[in-house]
């Protein structure tokens, strides 16, 4: 039993992991209240999951709020662009469900499912490179948004992982609606760990800054 009580045994460890992912998730509901801060909260937390998933010295609050202040001003103009998409996401998911319940308006169906797919399918990946991006390398606007819309259609295994990551949160939140609470640290966790490995192709120099040819 005295192992158990070590704080340095691996439940302690795991349970102080949780602890931190739970913070995450807290932090990033309370700074994405203003709307327009949700880029900046996204970027913070891939900005220190990112440095867990390396295995880096990491201060989580210390940390959150360094990189949330960091791209504060960046992010903004690109958040209201990401608010403009998720708001024509929603509207072409309530076309969808207006479709099913209502016969009559069946037959759109055929042409307004596939857009609304690809609609979803490319806001979700791009979104989840653009912040994750922002969270690693510091480029112009107009690179980053370049260099996530090349990443998000060039590495298609990691793109529909991502896809399903977003699915299977999706499932268990209507399974388990209290997960609702941490799934913004849980879902950006597991994206930390797909796009690790990627992000490692893209280093040119010490100072981390990406080549779009890689």
């Amino acid at each position: 039993m005295s192992g158990f009580f070590d704080l340095d045994a691996p439940i302690w460890a795991w349970m102080n992991e949780v602890a931190d992912v739970i913070i995450l998730s807290l932090l990033w509901w309370i700074c994405s209240c203003g709307i327009i801060t949700i880029g900046a909260s996204t970027t913070a937390v891939f900005y220190v999951l990112g440095k867990k998933v390396r295995k880096e010295q990491t201060y989580v609050v210390a940390d959150f709020f360094k990189s949330f202040k960091q791209n504060f001003k960046q992010s903004i103009p690109l958040t209201i662009v990401y608010v403009v998409a998720a708001t024509s996401c929603i509207l072409y998911g309530i076309l969808v469900i207006d479709g099913i319940l209502n016969p009559e308006h069946s037959s759109m169906l055929k042409f307004v499912i596939p857009l609304a797919i690809l609609i979803v399918f490319e806001f979700l990946n791009y979104s989840t490179y653009l912040w994750a991006v922002l969270s690693r390398f510091d480029m112009k606007t107009r690179v980053l948004c370049k260099t996530s819309f090349v990443m998000t259609h060039k590495h298609l295994l990691t793109t529909l992982l991502n896809t399903a990551l977003y699915g299977l949160a999706v499932v268990l939140i209507l399974r388990f609606p209290f997960l609702i609470v941490v799934a913004p640290g849980l879902i950006i966790l597991g994206q930390s760990f797909l796009m690790q490995n990627l992000f490692s192709h893209y280093i040119t120099s010490d100072e981390e800054t990406p080549s779009t040819e890689a």
